[in-house]
């Protein structure tokens, strides 16, 4: 897949050790998935939230932040869209 918007993750990656770790795995997963179907991204991450239309919500780690992901299938496109707090503050 290829990963847009991962400056949207840069003020999270100098937060924790754990965080920085959890998204530097994360980043590599995307970039090496070849998911084809919504399916595919729940069988790989099945702890994620899925939404409407090709979005899906990645808990990050044991922190209290999600990644919030549109997926274009056809065009092998993952775009991060934003940063969710678990108590509902949006990121930037």
């Amino acid at each position: 897949m290829r990963l847009i918007g991962r400056d949207r993750l840069r003020d999270l990656q100098s937060s924790d050790e754990q965080v920085k770790k959890w998204l530097l795995n994360w980043v590599a997963e995307v970039i090496n998935a070849q998911w084809k179907h919504p399916s595919d991204v729940v069988s790989q991450f099945p702890n994620i939230r899925k939404g409407s239309d090709g979005h899906f919500i990645f808990p990050i780690g044991n922190c209290n932040w999600a990644v919030c992901l549109l997926i274009a299938f056809p065009q092998g496109i993952a775009l991060i869209t934003d940063l969710e707090a678990k108590d509902g503050i949006h990121g930037n």
